[in-house]
């Protein structure tokens, strides 16, 4: 299967995170802090002309690495008929590039449901801490890939 990655707005994400991030909750939980900031990259991947995943990276220190320079990925979801596709690992991959030429971090971190824990892994990310709740979405492992600034 042949998609496009591009950059996109906070808004062109919105119907992808609620049909499957927000799915029975309201449209305005769709919108979270940050999205507007000009240091966010929200990407986009398309496959004809439709948009089936979505990713977005935002400037947000670990709460284990409070002292760090991070940025917490969020929001990556990918329509159901086009999952298990490569779509995910793909946008991952250049949010990770884009992360790294444009905000440098010593850190990049997320919040995943137990069942994307796989795709973490597979993507370079250790787990750090125990799994917790977030309620309403459920069961969620923290992931977290350092990185060296030395010369």
């Amino acid at each position: 299967m042949k998609f496009e990655i591009t950059q996109i707005t906070a808004e062109d994400t919105y119907p992808l995170r609620h049909a499957l991030l927000r799915k029975g909750r309201p449209l305005s939980s769709c919108i979270l802090e940050g999205d507007d900031a000009p240091e966010t990259i929200h990407l986009g991947a398309f496959f004809e002309n439709d948009l089936i995943g979505i990713g977005s990276a935002f400037l947000n220190p670990c709460p284990q690495y409070p002292d760090k320079t991070g940025v917490q990925l969020r929001a990556i979801a990918v329509a159901p008929n086009h999952q298990r596709k490569g779509v995910a690992t793909q946008l991952i991959q250049q949010l990770l590039k884009k992360i790294q030429f444009q905000l440098n971090p010593e850190c990049i971190w997320l919040n995943a449901r137990i069942s994307a824990s796989l795709l973490y892994l597979s993507n370079g990310f250790q787990p750090v801490g125990d799994p917790f709740d977030i309620v309403p979405i459920g069961t969620h492992q923290r992931f977290i890939k350092n990185y060296s600034h030395d010369a």
